[in-house]
C-alpha cells in the first residue's frame, strides 16, 4: 500500500525523461537561437562570457554604426597589422633622421619631405581612428599611451595645415622627433623596459636623493674653501691667470652654490675634472698640507659619489626592474589598476579586444605570474634547507653532549664499583 501511494506521490513525477529535460540548463554548446550570438569561451564558466555581453548594451548591438567593431579590433590587434604600424613608425623615424642629415634647415629639400610628412600624418590619423572604433572610448582614454598618440598625432596635424598659430608654436614641429616611442606600445619586449622602468623610478629616487644631498654637502663646502683660488688674476703678475672666458678660476668654478653644484656634477661624470678642476686647486696652495688636503677632498667625492652612490643607485634601478618585471601585469591589452593577479576570466572580461586576441594575453599573464611564483617557492625551499641545515647541526650538538654525559655517568659508576 505504501509503495503505491509513493508512486502517486506528487513529488515523483510520472514522465521523468521529460521533466529531467526540461530541468537540465542549457549548455553553451548545444544548439541555440538563432537570435542567440555565440562566442568561444575561455576557461571557467562558459556563461559569464554571455553575461557579460548581456550586460553591455554596447556590445549586444548588432546593426548600427558599431556593428563592425568586433571585426575591426580583430584586425587591429592582428599581429601583421601591429607590425606595419610599426615599420611606419620606423620608416617615419628613419626619415627624420635623414632630413636631419641632408637637409638640417629644411630649404634644400622641402618639395621631398614635406609630402611624406604629410603621409605620414594621414596614416598615423587612420590608425588612431581605427584604434577609437576598435575600443570603446573608456578603454581607449584610459591607455596612456592611447591619450600620448592623441597628442602626437593631433600635432602633427596641426602643423600639416599651417594654422595661424603664435611663433613660439611652432617648436611644436619638433614633436615629430618623439614619434618612436610609439613604437613601444607594440612591441612588446620594448613595452616590458619601459614599464619595469617606471616602476622602478619611485624607488630610484631614493637613491637619487641619497646622492644629490651628498654632491650638496661638497658644493657648500667647495665655496667655503676654494672661492678664493686664483683671486689675483687681474693683476700684474698673476700667480694663476684668469680662463679664457676672462674670470678667475675660485670665482668661475666655486663662486656660488649652483656653479660649485655644476662643477662637482662635472667631477661626477668623469669630463676633465682632475686637469681643469683638482689640479688648479692643488697648485694654488703653497702650503703642502693644503694641497693634500685638497686633493683627499676631491678624490673622496670622487670615490662615496662616482664608485659607491652611483653604483647603489644602479644596483636599486636593476632591482626594482626585476621585482617589477616579474610581476608586471601590463602584458594584459588594459589591464584594470586594482586587479593584482592574473585571472582569464577577469582579463576576457575586461578586455576590449575579442575573444581570439585575448587569450594569448590573459596565458602570458598567467604565465608571468606562475614563474614569479615559482621563484618565490625556491627562495622559500632555500631558507627552509638553510634551516634544516641548522637544526641538524643543533641536534648533532646536542647529541655528542648527551653522549658525552653517558660516557662520563658510566665512568663514574664503573669507579664507583672498584
Amino acid at each position: 500500500m505504501r509503495g503505491a501511494q509513493a508512486a502517486r506521490s506528487p513529488s515523483t513525477p510520472k514522465n521523468k525523461p521529460a521533466d529531467t529535460e526540461s530541468r537540465r540548463p542549457l549548455s553553451p554548446t548545444r544548439s541555440r537561437s538563432p537570435h542567440t550570438p555565440q562566442r568561444p569561451s575561455l576557461g571557467g564558466s562558459p556563461n559569464s562570457v554571455f553575461e557579460e555581453d548581456a550586460e553591455d548594451p554596447e556590445e549586444s548591438r548588432s546593426t548600427g554604426f558599431w556593428k563592425l567593431r568586433s571585426d575591426v579590433a580583430r584586425f587591429y590587434n592582428s599581429f601583421r597589422f601591429q607590425m606595419f604600424v610599426a615599420c611606419l613608425i620606423g620608416a617615419n623615424f628613419l626619415t627624420n633622421i635623414i632630413e636631419k642629415e641632408i637637409d638640417p634647415h629644411g630649404i634644400k629639400y622641402a618639395n621631398e619631405f614635406i609630402p611624406l610628412e604629410y603621409a605620414y600624418n594621414i596614416l598615423f590619423a587612420v590608425e588612431l581612428l581605427i584604434n577609437f572604433y576598435a575600443h570603446r572610448c573608456g578603454v581607449f582614454w584610459r591607455s596612456g599611451w592611447n591619450i600620448f598618440d592623441v597628442v602626437v598625432v593631433t600635432i602633427g596635424l596641426v602643423n600639416m595645415v599651417n594654422l595661424p598659430l603664435p611663433t613660439s608654436f611652432s617648436m611644436l614641429r619638433m614633436i615629430r622627433a618623439f614619434r618612436v616611442f610609439r613604437l613601444f606600445k607594440r612591441v612588446r619586449s620594448l613595452k616590458k623596459i619601459i614599464t619595469a622602468l617606471a616602476h622602478a623610478v619611485p624607488g630610484v629616487m631614493n637613491a637619487f636623493l641619497l646622492l644629490t644631498i651628498v654632491m650638496c654637502i661638497y658644493a657648500i663646502l667647495a665655496v667655503e674653501l676654494f672661492i678664493n683660488v686664483g683671486k689675483d688674476c687681474h693683476d700684474m703678475n698673476p700667480i694663476m691667470a684668469p680662463s679664457y672666458r676672462g674670470n678667475c678660476f675660485g670665482d668661475e668654478y666655486f663662486g656660488s652654490f649652483s656653479k660649485s653644484l655644476y662643477s662637482f656634477f662635472q667631477v661626477l661624470t668623469g669630463e676633465s675634472w682632475s686637469e681643469a678642476i683638482a689640479r688648479p686647486v692643488l697648485w694654488w696652495h703653497t702650503d703642502p698640507w693644503l694641497s693634500i688636503g685638497s686633493a683627499f677632498f676631491f678624490v673622496s667625492f670622487v670615490l662615496v659619489t662616482g664608485f659607491v652612490l652611483t653604483n647603489v643607485v644602479v644596483a636599486v634601478l636593476l632591482d626594482k626592474m626585476v621585482d617589477s618585471g616579474l610581476a608586471s601585469e601590463d602584458i594584459a591589452p588594459s589591464p584594470a589598476p586594482h586587479h593584482r593577479h592574473c585571472s582569464p576570466e577577469a582579463d576576457l572580461h575586461k578586455s576590449p579586444i575579442p575573444v581570439e586576441a585575448a587569450t594569448a594575453d590573459t596565458l602570458s599573464c598567467c604565465l608571468v605570474t606562475i614563474e614569479s611564483q615559482i621563484r618565490q617557492l625556491t627562495k622559500a625551499s632555500l631558507e627552509m634547507r638553510a634551516d634544516l641545515d641548522g637544526a641538524k647541526q643543533e641536534m648533532r650538538e646536542q647529541i655528542a653532549t648527551v653522549l658525552a654525559a653517558v660516557h662520563d655517568l658510566g665512568h663514574q659508576r664503573r669507579e664507583d664499583r672498584l
